[in-house]
């Protein structure tokens, strides 16, 4: 039994000196089933793939929305985040995705669209940029106490944002609603929610703005700042017009 467990113990060894890791970075060369990847300290890194590697593409802000990719869709010029086990200098993906505006861009270069050469240099410049969220504007909605209806003045204020974020490529708003201090805390946490549901649905149905777009509320219960007892300005919803400053880079 003692030689059994240590053949067993023999055995595990390969497995746990593998380390699970992650890179992101730009794809520079693919050969074969090996990838060679710059990250953005300007590391290179290779990567190997195998018949077990899964590829996913992305959409939307946090990438919650994901479709089924095939190795054929990587290509030079295209950044992808890779998840797998380091081993050594050895670096084997079990799972690669990629944002589906990132690979439009790099179709655009391997189709001929721009010089191949200016596209791929102007996307490794900015990839410490993809992922990287700059609000262009910030709204405060607020409500009466234990209310989720919108203020007339908010509408207004809403219908305006929404008509900005309809003239900005490759917008994205995000919501977070927040509430007073009077109340249990499980109430204030379904009321913040429904207050970043109201807004959202005034922003698509009233202001125009796509579904996918506009991302689901996040209910934070009471504002940090809220004090003790009624304070207004903490009943709110904050509202952001963001976009990926990467993405923006590519648009210029």
């Amino acid at each position: 039994m003692l030689i059994a467990a240590f053949v067993a113990i023999l055995a595990m060894l390969p497995a746990l000196a593998a380390d699970k890791s992650t890179i992101r970075g730009l794809i520079t060369a693919i050969q074969g089933d090996t990838l060679t990847v710059k990250d953005g300290n300007n590391v290179e890194h290779t990567i190997t793939v195998s018949s077990d590697t899964t590829y996913k593409k992305t959409k939307g802000l946090t990438g919650a929305i994901s479709e089924k990719a095939a190795f054929t869709s990587l290509m030079p010029g295209l950044p992808i985040i890779a998840d797998g086990m380091a081993d050594g200098g050895n670096f084997t993906a079990s799972a690669i995705s990629f944002k589906s505006e990132d690979f439009r861009t790099a179709q655009q270069v391997q189709a001929g669209v721009a010089p191949t050469s200016t596209r791929v240099d102007d996307m490794g410049k900015r990839m410490d940029d993809f992922g990287t969220y700059e609000a262009l504007e910030v709204l405060d909605v607020h409500f009466a106490s234990g209310k989720t209806a919108l203020s007339a003045k908010d509408k207004a204020a809403l219908s305006a944002f929404a008509e900005k974020a309809k003239a900005t490529n490759g917008y994205h708003v995000v919501l977070q609603g927040f509430t007073d201090s009077v109340g249990n805390a499980a109430a204030n946490q379904r009321l913040s929610t429904m207050r970043a549901a109201s807004v959202a649905n005034y922003l698509q149905q009233t202001g125009g703005l796509m579904p996918g777009k506009v991302h689901a509320g996040d209910g934070m219960g009471v504002a940090a700042d809220a004090g003790s007892g009624s304070n207004a300005n903490a009943r709110k919803v904050t509202v952001k017009l963001v976009v990926d400053k990467g993405v923006q880079a590519g648009n210029k």
